[in-house]
């Protein structure tokens, strides 16, 4: 009967917001289907505190059983663990090391800043209270500076053995598999087991902080190396992908919204207007980059300056790569309109000869893009401004190989 099964709940992984998202609908499916008990079972090496203080909330407010069957339970694990009513150590599992930490790219992991260790100290000790398990050693998970003697020393998050969190009451007894914890917590034998749906997965690997950055970097990367080239190419194709991409992930795990992707282009924007339409470095481009930076912390919130200062540092090996590199290739010429068709190449002399001619635009100027004069095709820059395809402009400047037009009136 569906009143005296056991719904089992995976807690695997690293812990974000797509699993919290997960815990909730599968918690609340448990509700009303009616079942007698909620498995979690944990093997995890941690993740994002405030996914992990959602869930705990979620697991601490659910008026069902709960029991946690733990294989590991580090980090932001061991905070979803203590919220469960009952505690199961499987064979060779470890609960604990709770320490937040802050990890830059190119820097060993450091701890994080003691107003963040402190109130994550507060809530470990809460769900301890709340469950009746000794807040001390709750407390020394998260905080170095707290020496329990013969468990932590000074310096060391603690991290304690299934049998060692038995023997001190962290945990309520230890088992030998899922069905064995099952019968010592009184829970029901006849299981659902909910799986992790794709979204989650999707979103995980997405989201992830080695992903995420790339995704960011290369969306950038490509629309930039768009904005010097005629039309809409390869470089523009590969950004908005890389993009729908990076936003896609942040939608599926509950991290982006309208607000973010808006402020993200809206950024975009304005440094491309900076860049294009207004002289020097001013408020767009500061405004711009703000919006940006805003995105993605309202994104990532405690992560966004790791991914941040990793997708820059791609970002920034990018430019150097496809501006000092490309332009020596086949490819990278036509790319950035150094020779856009090889055979229909004009010579510098003839170029010289187009001051003042008047042509049409065979592709956008953005400012860079391809007008023919007669039976010319040219590259050529605007002098600022947007110019559609199919407008007449006049050559005003020519500077080398620069050929630079102004809209014909």
């Amino acid at each position: 009967m569906a009143f005296a099964q056991t719904y089992v709940i995976p807690i695997e992984g690293e812990i974000g917001p797509a699993l919290a998202d997960f815990l909730e609908q599968s918690l609340e499916r448990a509700e009303q289907e009616g079942a007698s008990g909620v498995v979690l079972f944990v093997d995890t090496p941690g993740g994002r505190v405030d996914a992990a203080i959602r869930m705990s909330d979620t697991i601490l407010s659910t008026p069902i059983p709960t029991l946690a069957v733990v294989q590991n339970a580090f980090s932001a694990g061991a905070l979803i663990t203590l919220s469960a009513d009952q505690i199961a150590m499987l064979p060779g599992s470890e609960i604990g090391a709770a320490l937040p930490i802050t990890v830059l790219p190119g820097t060993q992991p450091q701890a994080a800043d003691r107003k963040i260790i402190s109130g994550l100290r507060g809530k470990f000790r809460a769900v301890a209270e709340a469950r009746g398990r000794p807040a001390e050693l709750a407390e020394a998970m998260v905080d170095p500076d707290i020496e329990i003697e013969g468990l932590a020393a000074k310096g060391e998050p603690l991290t304690l053995s299934g049998a060692k969190a038995v023997e001190l009451g962290l945990a309520d007894f230890e088992a030998s598999s899922l069905r064995h914890a099952l019968e010592l917590a009184g829970f029901s034998s006849q299981v659902v087991r909910l799986d992790l749906p794709a979204r989650v997965r999707v979103a995980r690997f997405l989201t992830s902080p080695f992903i995420a950055p790339i995704l960011l970097a290369v969306g950038v990367l490509g629309l930039v190396i768009e904005a010097f080239t005629p039309g809409f190419g390869v470089p523009g194709t590969i950004g908005a992908v890389a993009l729908g991409l990076y936003f896609a992930g942040g939608y599926l795990a509950g991290l982006s919204g309208a607000l973010e992707i808006i402020l993200f282009f809206l950024g975009i924007l304005l440094i491309l207007a900076e860049i294009f339409l207004l002289p020097g470095f001013g408020i767009a481009g500061i405004s711009g980059i703000g919006a940006i930076l805003a995105s993605l912390y309202f994104t990532f919130e405690e992560q966004s300056l790791q991914v941040g200062a990793t997708a820059i540092l791609i970002a920034t090996a990018g430019f150097i790569l496809a501006f000092r590199f490309l332009p020596k290739t086949r490819a990278g010429r036509a790319l950035v309109l150094e020779s856009a068709i090889a055979e229909h190449s004009t010579p510098v002399s003839e170029r010289e000869r187009l001051l003042g001619a008047i042509g049409t635009t065979l592709t956008d100027l953005r400012p860079a893009g391809v007008a023919r004069f007669g039976e010319l095709r040219v590259d050529v820059v605007s002098d600022g401004e947007f110019i559609p395809k199919d407008t007449p402009v006049r050559v005003i400047r020519v500077e080398g190989m620069r050929v630079v037009v102004r809209k014909e009136e």
